[in-house]
């Protein structure tokens, strides 16, 4: 397969995995209601991004590095706001 073809499906896995934190990012942002996000959840989904970036840079792979950076991005964004708005 072609290398760009391969770039391109590897750009569109990663936009739609790290965009998928965006809806929820925005509600809790609106409602200031994260009761029921599971911290540990958000502690692993960081750390998975934070080494999937580590592991594209490794080898090489622009789609990986700028998909999960910006996720890791997304995910820490959403554990302050569950840090911020956690009761008690």
């Amino acid at each position: 397969m072609n290398e760009i073809v391969i770039n391109i499906i590897g750009f569109l896995a990663g936009a739609c995995t790290a965009i998928a934190m965006v809806p929820q990012v925005i509600k809790s942002l609106r409602t200031k209601k994260v009761e029921d996000l599971s911290f540990l959840m958000l502690i692993i989904y960081l750390a998975g991004a934070f080494l999937w970036t580590i592991y594209g840079i490794l080898i090489k792979s622009l789609p990986v590095i700028i998909a999960d950076m910006f996720a890791f991005c997304l995910i820490f964004s959403q554990l302050l706001i569950k840090i911020k708005y956690t009761k008690g």
